[in-house]
């Protein structure tokens, strides 16, 4: 008897808001290995464009899994932002929240936690497990 997995749902929805001197980058979806790139291209040219961007948002309120991996990409926009005097926000709640003060993160980058619970248009067909 062979055993059969759901495969995760690799889709990663990313939407840019710029409001003044405010950009917003706000993922719906997973990030890890297979879907990160174009997550961290559109955060870090948030933190490194030559404007007069003066706060960086990144909102995970509808990331449904972050990879161990994919949180160093906050750690560089954190650094980036330092270096250009910008401010850097994440926005989290429930396990990606969770997973980001296990590691620490939240020691280092300002992460607000919001009680907006994640709401995904789309079904979970598995846990946020990935086995391979």
């Amino acid at each position: 008897m062979a055993l059969t997995f759901a495969k995760p749902d690799r889709r990663l929805d990313i939407t840019v808001d710029r409001t003044g001197r405010h950009v917003t980058v706000a993922a719906a979806g997973r990030i890890d290995l297979a879907t990160e790139t174009p997550w961290h291209d559109q955060v870090m040219h948030a933190c490194t464009a030559t404007d007069d961007t003066t706060r960086v948002t990144v909102d995970l309120t509808e990331v449904t899994f972050l990879s161990w991996a994919s949180t160093a990409v906050l750690l560089r926009a954190h650094r980036a932002c330092q270096r250009r005097g910008r401010a850097l926000r994440v926005l989290a709640c429930g396990p990606v929240l969770t997973g980001l003060h296990l590691t620490r993160l939240h020691e280092d980058i300002t992460v607000t936690p919001t009680l907006r619970p994640v709401q995904s248009t789309r079904p979970r067909a598995c846990s946020g497990w990935l086995i391979a």
